[in-house]
């Protein structure tokens, strides 16, 4: 059964999988890995890890495939494993729980989940309990447009996260907010987010068109040379540079 004997390999082979886009096939061995350690009574610390693993990887894979009520069940499931792994490190293994997964990462899936599968109600709840986890989240805020669609409440949320996620970042090729303790996002989906509200009037229109302009201002700055591809990094060496040449007072 795709060489279970060995749950961390097999959750790599997922996972190269997922990368070549054989999405059937990882299905298959998501629900495979996961009914195999949910089918055990009695799991150790390491088969809980493994399960909470396969899990996730299952609800991604699940959504990707348009199998939303499907990936509801599971994300449920989800949740549920989570908490019962979070208390059996606290019990036996304290030190592992800063290793986890972070609850508003899990949150932000169980949003993006529960849209696909029809449960808009519960999914605004996930994605503002990721908000509440993790102050900022603006990958959590943009999903909730993408996945629910645009409300005054959660296009406002993105702008407002927009405006609190610092400078655009040029890193890799590609042009990033990244908002400090949260996931980096692509600015030019924001941007394109936060413009599709500006005609319909939705939520702060005039807050929504500034960040999206500002976004393709700090762009074009970075593309000209006229700013630092990452302001915040320059910004934080320029203040580590002496302002005075501390040796023409000897």
């Amino acid at each position: 059964m795709f060489g279970m004997n060995d749950p961390a390999q097999t959750l790599l082979q997922l996972e190269r999988y997922i990368l070549d886009g054989r999405m059937e096939m990882s299905e298959v061995m998501a629900m495979q890995f996961t009914e195999m350690f949910l089918a055990r009574k009695k799991r150790s610390t390491e088969d809980q890890i493994m399960l909470v693993k396969g899990l996730r990887i299952l609800c991604d894979v699940l959504v990707s495939r348009g199998k939303g009520a499907r990936a509801v069940a599971s994300v449920n499931i989800l949740l549920k494993e989570r908490a019962k792994l979070v208390k059996t490190l606290r019990n036996g293994a304290p030190q592992l729980l800063e290793q986890m997964t972070p609850e508003a990462e899990d949150q932000h899936r169980a949003g993006n989940v529960l849209a696909s599968g029809g449960k808009q109600r519960a999914a605004r709840k996930a994605y503002a309990k990721a908000e509440k986890l993790a102050p900022g989240n603006l990958a959590a805020a943009l999903d909730a447009c993408r996945y629910i669609g645009y409300e005054a409440k959660l296009i406002d949320r993105l702008a407002t996260t927009c405006e609190a996620a610092g400078p655009v970042i040029y890193t890799g090729g590609v042009f990033m907010l990244e908002p400090i303790g949260n996931k980096s996002v692509d600015a030019s989906q924001v941007a394109e987010a936060l413009l599709g509200a500006v005609p319909h009037g939705i939520g702060n229109s005039s807050l929504c068109a500034a960040q999206a302009q500002r976004i393709e201002d700090e762009k074009t700055a970075i593309l000209q040379g006229e700013a630092a591809a990452n302001a915040r990094l320059q910004s934080a060496l320029d203040s580590l540079t002496p302002k005075h040449d501390y040796y023409e007072y000897s």
